[in-house]
């Protein structure tokens, strides 16, 4: 079983879509800045968007949420991370 997911930086300026079979691993990596792409991200978020039976899958619906459309739609879901609202 593999975990396609989504960080999503506490500034909110940086995002990071992966997979994994081993959530709690890869979560622990990034948290440690092992992982050269979110080794700048501070604090984050993590939301699983699927999950996939398998690697080839798992690789496709990354591949999609990747895309222009896939982006879309996530920001449309998670639109309150990308609007804070007013400064108080």
């Amino acid at each position: 079983m593999y975990i396609v997911y989504w960080l999503i930086a506490e500034n909110r300026f940086k995002t990071y879509l992966g997979f994994t079979s081993d959530l709690e691993n890869r979560l622990k990596k990034h948290r440690t800045k092992q992982v050269k792409s979110t080794k700048d991200f501070g604090e984050f978020k993590c939301f699983i968007i699927e999950k996939a039976i398998n690697i080839v899958q798992a690789r496709k619906r990354e591949k999609y949420w990747k895309s222009c459309i896939g982006r879309k739609k996530l920001e449309k879901v998670f639109k309150k991370y990308f609007n804070p609202g007013p400064i108080v």
